[in-house]
Order: C-alpha cells, then sequence, then structure tokens
C-alpha cells in the first residue's frame, strides 16, 4: 500500500458514491442520493387489517411476509425494476434517473376492495444533517448547506395518520398507476416516458440465453452493491436480507468478496476493485482475511476462507492494467498468504483450522463453531461437509487432521499468482519465497494421489489414509497446475461424467452420488450443487486443457441457473442436485451473489470475459 494508491483508490469509492441509487439494505423500495444520504422509502398501508410495509426484501419466510421479483438493475441506478405481491396488493416499481433527479413510476396490478396506499417517506438516513417538511402534495427536503430537494407525485396526496410513518410523507391512492418526481413536477406521462427510455437502454435479455447471463451477472452485484455508513463506503454485500437479519447492517464473506469483484469486473472496474479492497482491508491483527466481518462489529479471528484472493486480484490487473491497484492490495495478501503457511501448517501441506479466542463481539454465530470441528470446516469452504465427518479436530493444534485437497489446492494458486504479482510490483524477495512455497506445495500435494480410486484426496494427519469421503473439491489440484500424465483424464472418466459419480443432469452434486448421503434432505453442503465449486472445477479443466469437458460443465451450469431464473428470476446460494430447483431449502438464499458464478462460467466459456486467457486456451 502506497499514498499514490490510497489516494487512486479513495478516488475509486467517491466516483461510486454518488447519485440515486438503491444504496439502503435495509429496503429494496428505499431509494438513496448520494452523497446526501437523502432516503425516500416506498411502502404499502392495506385497509383490510390496517397494516403498513414500510421495508420490502427478498427472501422473507415469516408469515404474511412480502413476495418480492427483483427486475433489471443497472450498476449506477440508471434504471431498477422490483414487483412486490403483500396482503393480496401487487405493484410494480420502476425508476430512472431523469439527469440528477430521480423518477418513479408504480403501476398497481392487483388490489384490496378498498385501494391500498402507495406511500413515500423521506429523510436523511444514518443521522446525517438535514430536515424534510411537507407542504401539501409536495416533500420538500433540505441539506445542511440550505440546497433542498422538492419530492412531487401525480396523484392527490391521502393524509392518513396510521400509515405508520415517522416523519413526513406523501400517500396515494393505488387505484391506477402513479408516479413520484425529485427536482420539479412531472405528470404521469412524462415519468412513464423517461422510465421506458431508461428500459430500452438497459436491454432486456429476452429468450437470448447469453443476454440472460450477462443480465445474472449484473443483477445479482446491483441489488447487492450498498452503502455502508459507519465506514462511509460502497460495498457489495452477499445477500441483503443476511444483512439486516443477523449480520448488524453489513456482512463482507471472504471469498465471496473476491468471487464479487470477479463477477463485478464484467462490467465494472471500480465496483471490482472495491470488493477487493474492502474485503483485505478487514484484515485482522493476526494477518488474516477473516471468514466473516460484519455490522455489529464481529469478526472471525478464529478462521479464514479458502485463499482466492490473489488470482482474482491478477486478473483484475489484467483486465484493467492499475499497478497503483497491486501496490494497494499487496502487503494485505501477503501477510495472509503467509498466515496459512505460519498458523496452519502441519508437516509439508496445510490443514483447516479454528484459533480459539475470545470475542470482543459476541455472537451466536459463533457458539457452534470458536475453537470446534464445524468452524473449522467453514475454513475449507464446505461448511460441515460430509467430507470431514469422521475427520476428528485435534484441538492442540486447533487443526482438522487431513490436508484439506481443496484448501491447499487454492493455496498453491495463491502463491503462483501472488508471485507474479510481486514480480510486477518489483518485490524479487517476495516473488522468490512464493515461488519456493508454491514448489513446496505442489511437490507434496502429489502425496494426495489415489492410484487406486484415481482422484486425489484429502488425507489424513493422524492415520496417514485417504478420507473415506469425497468431495468435488478432489478436482481442484487441476486448478493448482496438477494432473499430469492420464490423472486428469482417469480424474474425469472415473469420477467427474459418471452418473453415479458427480455427472448427472444438475450438476454438480458437492458430494459423489454414490456415497450414502441423503440427498432428498440433505444439510446445507451435503449432496447440493454450490456455485464457486461448478466455477473452481471449471476453472481447473480449462486450464487441463479438457475442452470438451468444461464445455459439458458450462452448460450443466447453465442449466442450473436459468431454471429459477426463468421461473421465479432467483439467482441462488445453493442448488438441489436432484432436481435442479433451490427453493425447497430454507438454506438457500434467492438472490446471493455467488449464485451469478455459474452465468460467469458461460461467459468465460463464450470467450466474453478476457479472465484467465492462458488457462482457458490451454491445451492437454
Amino acid at each position: 500500500m502506497t499514498n499514490d494508491s490510497k489516494v487512486a483508490y479513495a478516488q475509486v469509492q467517491n466516483s461510486l458514491a454518488r447519485g440515486w441509487n438503491t444504496w439502503d439494505t435495509r429496503s429494496v423500495l428505499t431509494q438513496v442520493l448520494l452523497p446526501d444520504a437523502l432516503g425516500l422509502s416506498f411502502g404499502l398501508k392495506e385497509y383490510y387489517r390496517g397494516t403498513s410495509l414500510r421495508t420490502v426484501q427478498i427472501g422473507r419466510r415469516t408469515d404474511g411476509a412480502e413476495t418480492v421479483t427483483l427486475g433489471r438493475h443497472a450498476y449506477d441506478g440508471g434504471y431498477t425494476e422490483v414487483t412486490v405481491r403483500w396482503a393480496g396488493i401487487t405493484i410494480r416499481v420502476q425508476t430512472a434517473h431523469a439527469g440528477d433527479d430521480l423518477v418513479v413510476l408504480v403501476t398497481p396490478t392487483g388490489n384490496q376492495h378498498k385501494s391500498a396506499l402507495l406511500t413515500v417517506a423521506a429523510g436523511y438516513l444514518w443521522n446525517r444533517p438535514g430536515y424534510v417538511s411537507r407542504t401539501g402534495d409536495r416533500l420538500t427536503a433540505t441539506g445542511p448547506d440550505g440546497a433542498a430537494v422538492d419530492v412531487f407525485c401525480t396523484a392527490a396526496h391521502v393524509d392518513d395518520p396510521y400509515t405508520d410513518i415517522d416523519g413526513p410523507y406523501l400517500a396515494m391512492e393505488l387505484t391506477s398507476a402513479v408516479g413520484v418526481s425529485t427536482g420539479r413536477a412531472r405528470d404521469l406521462g412524462e415519468i412513464a416516458a423517461i422510465v421506458a427510455r431508461a428500459s430500452a437502454g438497459i436491454g432486456k435479455a429476452g429468450t437470448d440465453a447469453l443476454a440472460q447471463h450477462r443480465e445474472i451477472v449484473r443483477d445479482a452485484i446491483s441489488w447487492n452493491t450498498i452503502y455502508e455508513p459507519a465506514g462511509s463506503r460502497v460495498i457489495t454485500t452477499v445477500s441483503r436480507l443476511w444483512n439486516v437479519g443477523k449480520r448488524g447492517g453489513y456482512a463482507l464473506f471472504c471469498w465471496d468478496a473476491f468471487f464479487n469483484a470477479l463477477l463485478a469486473a464484467v462490467s465494472s472496474r471500480d465496483l471490482a476493485y472495491i470488493n477487493t479492497v474492502e474485503m483485505l482491508r478487514a484484515l485482522t491483527p493476526e494477518g488474516f482475511v477473516p471468514n466473516v466481518e460484519q455490522g455489529t462489529g464481529r469478526r472471525t479471528i478464529d478462521g479464514s476462507q479458502p485463499p482466492v484472493g490473489s488470482l482474482v486480484t491478477r486478473e483484475l490487473y489484467r483486465k484493467f492494467g492499475d499497478v497503483w491497484f497491486l501496490e494497494e492490495t499487496f502487503d494485505a495478501l501477503l501477510s495472509w498468504n503467509r498466515w496459512w503457511w505460519r498458523v496452519r501448517r502441519d508437516g509439508d501441506l496445510i490443514c483447516a483450522g479454528s484459533t480459539y479466542f475470545d470475542p470482543e463481539f459476541p455472537s451466536p454465530q459463533d457458539i457452534p463453531r470458536i475453537h470446534q470441528h464445524f468452524g473449522a470446516t467453514c475454513e475449507s469452504g464446505l461448511d460441515g461437509h460430509p467430507v470431514f465427518d469422521e475427520v476428528p479436530f485435534d484441538t492442540s493444534k486447533s487443526l482438522l487432521a487431513a490436508h484439506d485437497v481443496g484448501l491447499n489446492s487454492l493455496y498453491a494458486a495463491d502463491c503462483e499468482a501472488l508471485a507474479e504479482i510481486a514480480d510486477i510490483i518489483g518485490d524479487q524477495a517476495a516473488a522468490g519465497e512464493l515461488r519456493e512455497r508454491h514448489a513446496a506445495v505442489t511437490k507434496a500435494m502429489e502425496s494426495l494421489w489415489d492410484e487406486r480410486s484415481g482422484i486425489y484426496r484429502s488425507r489424513r494427519t493422524d492415520t496417514g489414509l485417504p478420507t473415506e469421503r469425497l468431495s468435488a473439491t478432489s478436482f481442484y489440484p487441476l486448478l493448482a497446475g496438477l494432473g499430469a500424465g492420464d490423472r486428469a483424464g482417469r480424474m474425469v472418466s472415473e469420477h467427474l461424467l459418471p452418473n453415479d459419480g458427480f455427472g448427472g443432469e444438475w450438476v454438480l452434486p458437492s458430494s459423489p452420488r454414490s456415497e450414502p448421503v441423503d440427498l432428498n434432505d440433505g444439510g446445507y453442503w451435503s449432496g447440493r450443487a454450490w456455485p464457486p465449486v461448478n466455477f473452481l472445477v471449471y476453472l481447473g479443466l480449462r486450464r487441463a486443457g479438457e475442452k470438451p469437458v468444461a464445455g459439458w460443465l458450462a452448460e450443466g451450469s447453465a442449466r442450473l441457473v436459468l431454471k429459477e431464473w426463468n421461473e421465479l428470476r432467483h439467482v441462488h446460494e445453493n442448488y438441489s442436485s436432484i432436481h435442479g430447483g433451490a427453493c425447497d431449502k430454507p438454506n438457500s438464499e434467492p438472490f446471493q451473489t455467488w449464485g451469478a458464478l455459474l452465468s460467469l462460467i458461460v461467459l468465460m466459456e463464450n470467450g466474453e470475459t478476457g479472465f484467465l486467457e492462458d488457462w482457458m486456451n490451454a491445451e492437454p
């Protein structure tokens, strides 16, 4: 990190934190103007029971909760679209920019016998200075510098003191479409025309499959990008509902954030950079990137997540060419890489672990994990996967008693990518250190090859035997450049493609289908198909030159993500490997960023991203 890199990164943050957008994580129907922090919160008042809907989220599962369909969302908020169903009421909300102004078109398609009200509340969020007043059918928001923003509506204001809103608001009957605009009064026709132009400008994928995948990547990032007021920063989180449900306002998950950076990089350099830098700035005093940093103050000081940061950072440099970005990130990446080797190494390779600590900010999420078996499995990225069932947790070492095949593969790739970064910024000592470590890890990983079963397997450190179960991470050595000779072919033909292995219609199951996992009622990872696993296995296949098989996986990933996207516009955290759906499990978030990795695979397969071109062009 240098002074120049700090300045350059501050400029990136400042350029993003501008204009109207869905910056407030608490509701997808709140539009916020940055940097002022003026918020317009849209809600509903119904008259069957007289209740109000103040905030709107996708994925709530409580009785009477709203159902939300998230539509198209431009990165800059220039167009957004969402449909909300609640208490017999259905509205479609479209927003667009008109210069510096915001216009909103709300179209009801379902209503109660007595029309519901659309409520529009205004206020300065996060305790920022400013005040709001109402005069007739207009709200006026005045900032600390005296500058005012007026808010107008196209229908008469209905004065109902029981709308359950604190502060000034507007309310309109939803007997027909209504509009809201800032800056100046606009009639419904003008608002509709502005919205229509913005909608046409962002485009609609329709039945064009490749365009659908572009849309999935864009919308997964756009809807989950928020403003984090405690840190005065723009971030992309994995799920809005997770932010407010149990994380205190936001949560940054380690390898998720780096995947988010790669997803954002398809179209936005700045969003890619902030995902990388903000996660690295969560570095613990021990020198590693924690599993999670969240709004309650909690950080998982016990452990990390798989090290994919250097690989992603290198690709962002290859795409955008900013040396300052490498200078900003290198020290943290090197610290993290060294931490793995210093703290998690047992013999020649590393193990997943969970180190004891006394939480400064106690959390119920830490109860099952700190210095325990489950917490150590979380560091592998496969929380509680059956592959770890018979592997004991060594409390004296704070490690699972197994050299994890997936974790070591990703660590080797991290060493390799970080050495290249060190070369670029001129740190030859670090480059040499990293190449030496890379050579040691890849050499030791050859001991994980199991000739009898024809695949790499995690190996117990207490017994010296391979683990009894397999996971799809046994294909990750291909990503690390291993699998020479006929090994890659055996892994593919004997394990990846067979229907009783990891093949089938809905891929990839996290465990082979032949293993005794109850796929119909599996746990969080048991037998489910997980987008990051598909993505990393795909990268390994391309690096190994297994292009036809990589194409097969790309087709399967497309089939998986488009099923619920076309039905519900969901992009899930995980999917069933039996029927391809995902709403069958309560622990599969319906709009989670890394679900879009399935679409990123398709875009890479079609040559649209420029990522990892050396691997994409590799031959067997």
